[in-house]
């Protein structure tokens, strides 16, 4: 097997990408509110884009070692934010992201309907981009999913883990895409770590947050404390796992 080679900057090519049969499509219509006496509002433009298949899962591959548990995030490439550099920024950022650190996560396709349909398609990502194989009866929910940018875009994130075992996985193969192919493997670091580099800013991807706090919810492990739940420590953490249980999609 050859090297990998490594990407040391993206560039602009000359032509822009041709309109029509990409992932995104940009609604621009006028709106208006329609209130309960029967009134409607005056007139407003508004757009917003859907995602081909409309929404997406973020998946916590994770393993436990000793008291603590580890998940995997991925080093992505992502050109709207490497080109940040050259936008007329209210807070300038100098940081060149090349390499951006982000969930296990993956768009649904149009033709993924129904619970089958999402479990095949967090198993296709799983292997797509770690190289795990991995069976829909091992996906385990974590509660409900959310909007990332709910006031540009319908897309919502679906959320869930997989157990996997370090060292078992093969090659990830991507999807075909020039940047999976390009972009480094996952990695696996303690959980408490992750979080911890959320707060300084390391790691600027809401989905690794959220994905790390859920499952360190759904193992009952305290971070802030690095140990695990204790009947000693009140109700608290088994409200957090109830509500968690109650949200977003669950198992049959």
């Amino acid at each position: 097997m050859s090297a990998r080679r490594r990407v040391v900057a993206i560039e602009r090519g000359d032509e822009p990408e041709p309109a029509g049969g990409g992932f995104l499509t940009l609604v621009r219509m006028r709106y208006r509110n329609v209130y309960d006496d029967g009134s409607t509002s005056r007139a407003y433009g508004y757009e917003y884009i859907h995602r081909r298949g409309f929404d997406a899962v973020a998946v916590a591959l994770y393993h436990e070692e000793g008291n603590e548990p580890h998940m995997a995030y991925r080093p992505g490439l992502r050109v709207p934010v490497y080109f940040r550099r050259a936008l007329p920024l209210c807070l300038p950022d100098e940081r060149e992201y090349l390499f951006i650190p982000e969930a296990v996560a993956g768009s649904l396709e149009p033709g993924d309907r129904g619970l089958d349909g999402f479990l095949a398609r967090v198993c296709a990502e799983v292997e797509e981009e770690a190289g795990f194989r991995v069976a829909p009866e091992e996906v385990e929910p974590l509660g409900a999913g959310f909007f990332p940018s709910h006031g540009q875009s319908s897309e919502k994130i679906h959320l869930c883990a997989v157990r996997v075992v370090p060292g078992s996985g093969a090659e990830p193969r991507g999807d075909g895409s020039v940047n999976e192919s390009d972009a480094p493997p996952p990695v696996f670091r303690p959980v408490r770590e992750i979080l911890l580099d959320c707060a300084r800013g390391a790691i600027e991807d809401p989905k690794v947050e959220i994905l790390a706090r859920r499952l360190c919810t759904r193992l009952g492990y305290l971070p802030e404390l690095d140990r695990r739940a204790v009947p000693g420590d009140g109700p608290g953490p088994a409200a957090f796992r109830e509500a968690q249980a109650r949200g977003g999609w669950a198992p049959r």
